[in-house]
């Protein structure tokens, strides 16, 4: 069973990674209610959000960008890589 930190961190991306899928499929705002039917919560409390919405616009262009940019790590002084 996962931890709490680990299943939301996974969540998270999930949503990320969807998120995505939308706007390459050309949408602009995603329904929040909907959002959370896909990753698992219940209709009665996904209703209630129903009528909120999120955008994804330039700001999470660059917050897909910045995950498909891997950061390089230098090796430690003294340490050969072979």
């Amino acid at each position: 069973m996962l931890d709490n930190d680990i299943l939301e961190d996974t969540v998270r991306e999930l949503i990320i990674d969807l998120c995505e899928v939308l706007y390459h499929q050309g949408y602009r705002e995603v329904p929040i209610g909907a959002m959370m039917r896909l990753v698992g919560v219940g209709n009665d409390s996904a209703a209630k959000h129903d009528n909120e919405y999120f955008a994804l616009d330039e700001d999470f262009i660059a917050v897909i960008e910045s995950r498909k940019t891997p950061t390089l790590k230098q090796a430690p002084v003294g340490v050969t890589l072979h």
